[in-house]
């Protein structure tokens, strides 16, 4: 799906309560669509808006940047090219928009920012005590957001917004526009970007991964994952045994941008799931068959020694 407009702005979305920026981000009507890129494994989702400004056509695409310390180290990455950011905070924790204004301009200079405020009170209550900061609407933000980075006004605003008008999830889910992207060949660049922001080095378009039993080798060129025991790295034998393991998506992989596919995502996620430990029950099964020693039969008598003399030594 494409949606026609006559400007791009990319704009990010910080705050502490995911719960809070995905009911303000999953309500922004039906000039938009929501596409997951799996959050909790590469720290962001994205949304595209369109919103008119003055007459022009303005496409936003919302980068919401998972606020964890995980992810915090590719912050720089996910903020390059923002136009301007929005931070959501409730009643709350409000006093820490000064550290959420400081780290966007750190890593994206001075751009726009608005901090939105989620009110608990009711919206006439807001609208009261608030007046002109008052917002009874998220797309509404998008809006002054836009007209902000037009006019190239920098100085931080505060809104308000009440809880009541972000509708709950049971109301949301059959309300999302899955855009569905086809799975092209990997863009080795980005997908390398990625990781080195995540933390992980790249050599010869290879990540290397060491556990105290394996060592996986991931190639950044084709997605495939090599497995290799530990001991066979200091081992003079000539048996040495690298296989190709197999791991597939559990579910479908979603991107606004035409330069992330699914075959991206899924390679970035294998890197992540080994680093992490979170493979798969059946992929460890296999992963455990290529581990095991073809030669452990010769080192029984030696391990059956050590294991009486424990014995013994617990006898006495």
């Amino acid at each position: 799906m494409m949606l026609s407009s006559e400007f791009v702005f990319k704009v990010l979305v910080v705050g502490p309560r995911e719960e809070v920026k995905d009911r303000f981000l999953l309500s922004m009507g039906p000039d938009s669509y929501f596409l997951e890129c799996f959050k909790s494994i590469v720290g962001v989702s994205l949304q595209v808006n369109v919103v008119n400004v003055r007459g022009k056509t303005v496409k936003v695409q919302i980068w919401d940047v998972y606020d964890s310390p995980p992810f915090k180290s590719m912050f720089h990455h996910y903020s390059k090219g923002a136009y301007g950011a929005l931070v959501l905070l409730t009643e709350r924790v409000e006093h820490e928009a000064p550290k959420y204004i400081e780290e966007i301009h750190k890593y994206c200079g001075e751009i726009p920012v608005l901090v939105i405020i989620v009110d608990e009170k009711d919206p006439q209550e807001i609208a009261l005590e608030y007046g002109n900061s008052f917002i009874d609407n998220p797309v509404k933000s998008l809006e002054i957001l836009a007209q902000r980075i037009f006019d190239r006004e920098v100085e931080p605003v505060y809104l308000r917004l009440s809880y009541s008008v972000l509708p709950p999830y049971s109301q949301l889910l059959n309300r999302r526009r899955l855009e569905n992207l086809t799975t092209i060949p990997l863009n080795i660049p980005i997908v390398k970007e990625i990781l080195e922001a995540m933390g992980f080095k790249a050599k010869n378009y290879e990540i290397i991964l060491k556990s105290e039993k394996a060592i996986y080798t991931v190639d950044l060129r084709n997605g495939e994952v090599y497995v290799e025991p530990a001991q066979c790295e200091n081992c003079d034998r000539d048996c040495i045994k690298k296989e190709k393991i197999c791991m597939v998506l559990a579910t479908s992989g979603w991107s606004s941008s035409p330069d992330i596919s699914q075959a991206d995502l899924l390679l970035i996620s294998k890197v992540y799931a080994i680093a992490n430990n979170e493979i798969p029950p059946e992929v460890q099964e296999k992963i455990n068959e290529i581990l095991n020693c073809p030669t452990k039969n010769s080192k029984k008598p030696k391990r059956a020694r050590r294991q009486q003399n424990r014995r013994e030594e617990i006898r006495l």
